[in-house]
């Protein structure tokens, strides 16, 4: 059986996965100069100039926001 602390850690991990997997789609997307859009496919930043953008925006902000609340809920 886990102990407490231990679960607590554990769980700390699994909330860092998702983050770290979004970081990683968008340093994808900004190496290859695109993102995938729903029903489109994979389009260039040269074909969807503002979806490029919105998708390497919105990971960021988002991936950024969950790691730095999940270090400063994690400390309490």
């Amino acid at each position: 059986m886990l102990e407490p602390r231990s679960l607590i850690n554990f769980i700390g991990l699994i909330n860092f996965i998702g983050p770290a997997l979004m970081l990683l789609y968008c340093g994808y997307c900004w190496i290859h100069q695109g993102c995938h859009h729903k029903g489109k496919g994979w389009k260039t930043r040269e074909e969807s100039p503002k979806g490029f953008w919105f998708t390497i925006i919105l990971l960021l902000v988002l991936s950024i926001i969950t790691i730095a609340t999940n270090f400063y809920f994690n400390k309490r």
